[in-house]
């Protein structure tokens, strides 16, 4: 059995929106259509890998094979220039106002080369990689959806199998110091426990989206789930278990309304007993999120408290830097702690000052306003935009800078996939179905009146 429904191959305008509607199903178009999805699929699957990258480089495998959709879409005029539909102009306009906040900053009290690397990646993760998601028909993204649920679930299935036979010492010299931390978290192919927390949370989301709309074989979807579960588990990180959840629960219960309370109670009750029985759970979870789930206090989640004072500090610095801040990335240069503060709005305060913390919750309000507005439109899909959405929202205010693909390529799925139109199969119109009921009766009126 197939993982997913195959697309129609003869008509290069079901890969592409309405940018490439117009073009002749040609030899040679066909084919650079089929070698950009190939392309593209293969950057879905690999965009949580961010261990994928040549030493420090912030340019990953997946960013190489997104360069190439994006350099073949432009190549051929099919790049969609208004990803964001009809809020697209405020959505160029609130990064434009955040770049150039940062720029003035930098200009003044930073390293101006420093902003060009910011700005560089920025730029791509805001805005060519909606463009390029854009560009594609539904069933197309629907396969990334499906891609990107695999590649998380390869990411956590090996990281998992590797902790059981390894340790830090081991995997550290060749996949970097944060797959398996010191403590035996696991970071897997993200390279970093709480973001692996959050990677897992996506694809769990973007599971109930394969489930309900048949995507995948639900024997495979269940060991997805085991494995997705299993790395949220191990990666023991308190924020990432807590927040993942409860975007899972929220939309369960908006999906499934009656059998979701159901659901819950069994999964809280097969916690329970596993807990109670004795069966293993990964130490450094029992340690850091059991420890602070059973009333140990925030203290037993590890990193917490070290991180409450950066933030304490980016908020005695921010009030100097209203206007004008600090400039990209010298927050950690200034720091006593010599760390960037992992709270987004703060550090983009401190560094872009209040204009460009305004601009950020710019995009992120449009973000939102195109989540609820699909919701309330057909709650089924738009609700998970609205599990993704809370994810990278509540993970702002965890994590530094982000402008890392993994972030946001689930946020622009999400965004592109779910609330995008769904081709109407055949037989769904209610004229259909009416000649359908209608001929159906002649056949039995037929019958009937048949001498016997």
């Amino acid at each position: 059995m197939s993982i997913f429904e195959d697309e129609p191959r003869s008509n290069p305008s079901a890969l592409y929106g309405r940018a490439g509607a117009g073009n002749s199903a040609s030899g040679p178009t066909v084919a650079l259509d089929k070698l950009l999805a190939v392309f593209l699929l293969i950057g879905v699957f690999s965009v949580s890998w961010h261990i994928a990258r040549p030493g420090d480089v912030n340019f990953t495998i997946s960013d190489a094979a997104f360069l190439v959709v994006i350099l073949g879409l432009v190549g051929t005029s099919r790049l969609n220039l208004a990803p964001m539909g009809g809020l697209s102009p405020a959505w160029l306009f609130s990064l434009t106002i955040m770049l150039g906040t940062l720029f003035v900053s930098t200009l003044i009290n930073g390293e101006i080369t420093r902003w060009l690397i910011v700005a560089v990646q920025y730029s791509f993760a805001y805005l060519l990689l909606p463009m390029m998601f854009a560009s594609f028909g539904h069933k197309t993204l629907q396969h990334c959806v499906v891609f990107y649920v695999l590649g998380v679930t390869f990411s956590q299935a090996v990281g998992n199998i590797a902790n059981i036979f390894f340790d830090y010492a081991d995997t550290a010299p060749y996949l970097g110091n944060n797959f398996i931390t010191g403590m035996g978290r696991l970071g897997a192919f993200s390279g970093n426990a709480n973001n692996n927390s959050a990677m897992a949370g996506f694809a769990l989301v973007f599971l109930f989206y394969v489930v309900s709309h048949r995507l995948m074989n639900p024997l495979l979807s269940l060991v997805c789930a085991v494995f997705l579960l299993w790395g949220l588990l191990s990666s023991a990180s308190f924020g990432g278990f807590v927040i993942c959840l409860s975007a899972s629960a929220l939309v369960m219960l908006v999906r499934w309304p009656q059998k979701a309370i159901f659901a819950l109670l069994a999964v809280v009750a097969f916690g329970v007993f596993y807990i109670s029985s004795g069966l293993p759970l990964p130490a450094p979870f029992e340690q850091r999120v059991l420890g602070a789930l059973s009333g140990g206090g925030l203290e037993e989640a590890g990193t917490f408290t070290g991180r409450m004072e950066l933030a304490e500090e980016a908020w005695r610095i921010a009030g100097d830097t209203l206007v004008i801040g600090l400039g990209a990335d010298s927050f950690r240069v200034i720091s006593m702690h010599q760390a960037p503060v992992h709270v987004f709005p703060l550090l983009l305060l401190t560094e872009a000052g209040l204009l460009g913390l305004v601009a950020f919750v710019g995009l992120l309000g449009l973000m939102w306003f195109q989540a609820l507005s699909g919701m309330s439109k057909d709650p089924n899909r738009g609700i998970i935009c609205v599990g993704v959405l809370l994810i990278f929202s509540l993970f702002t205010l965890t994590v530094p800078h982000m402008y890392a693909r993994l972030w946001l390529a689930p946020v622009f799925l999400a965004l592109l996939t779910c609330l995008k139109a769904e081709p109407v199969k055949p037989g769904s119109l209610p004229r259909d179905r009416y000649m359908r009921q209608y001929a159906e009766q002649r056949r039995q009126t037929a019958v009937l009146e048949m001498p016997r």
